[in-house]
């Protein structure tokens, strides 16, 4: 897989960063952005930010999903789903 993650790295990709690395650079980006003076730079960078919040939420939900595989039947209510406690 190495050759794909370098490919995958050279065209901006977070899949193949660790998850250290994907928490440094994305602390790094958070303390640029808190600091920026330009609008142009500041906007670049939340969309940057929020590329890597994507990829951290998909990581985690991933995990979520290995720990948990058979998740259990959402439970319904007596006279249905969305009627309110206080009958």
């Amino acid at each position: 897989m190495g050759i794909f993650d370098s490919i995958a790295r050279g065209l901006g990709s977070l899949r193949p960063l660790t998850d250290t690395e994907l928490e440094d650079g994305h602390e790094a980006l958070r303390q640029r952005y808190v600091t920026s003076g330009d609008v142009g730079e500041a906007s670049s960078l939340y969309d940057e930010l929020h590329r890597y919040d994507d990829e951290m939420i998909r990581r985690a939900n991933k995990a979520y999903e290995r720990e948990n595989p058979n998740p259990p039947e959402p439970r319904h209510r007596e006279h249905g789903w969305y009627l309110s406690n206080d009958d």
